[in-house]
């Protein structure tokens, strides 16, 4: 009765393989990664941050809230390349500039503190209040922003250069 029988022995091991394997895909999946976006002395007030992997294959994005805050819950682990963009105002009738909003694929910018699934706090950012940077931000050859990321929860502050 002290021993297990061969039939018991084959599902721990198989148990043992399972959880390995699981083990492992998660240290190649994705981390949470947080900090704030800055320009010289000041913080944008909206835009998004990109993750792209070195080999291009796994992306990450999200929103910059007003505050300069930005968080990704689903950021590629390992090195991957930064961009940073900020909305350009689309010329409205007259001339003046219309509200922007956030690229395609990305959620509607919210104030901070509001939740993801918060539909009434959807608001449009005031164009007086963008703070621009320079296009080459926005394109993964150009930006030259490197990160290394970790699993797990991390903070990575952004700094840019006019």
């Amino acid at each position: 009765m002290g021993s297990l029988s061969g039939a018991r022995v084959g599902r721990l091991a198989l148990l043992l393989v399972i959880i390995a394997a699981v083990g492992c895909n998660a240290s190649k999946g994705r981390a949470i990664v947080k900090g704030r976006v800055r320009i010289l002395d000041k913080y944008l007030t909206c835009g998004t941050v990109g993750f792209i992997s070195q080999d291009g294959t796994r992306v990450g994005a999200t929103n910059i809230d007003f505050e300069g805050n930005y968080e990704m819950v689903d950021a590629p682990i390992g090195d991957v390349t930064i961009t940073v963009k900020v909305p350009t105002p689309a010329a409205g009738p007259g001339g003046s500039g219309g509200l922007p909003k956030p690229p395609p694929g990305l959620p509607p910018m919210r104030p901070p503190g509001s939740a993801a699934d918060d539909t009434k706090s959807t608001v449009v950012v005031d164009p007086k209040k963008i703070v621009h940077i320079p296009g080459r931000y926005g394109d993964p050859k150009e930006s030259g922003l490197k990160y290394i990321v970790e699993p797990g929860n991390q903070t990575h502050d952004i700094s840019l250069s006019p």
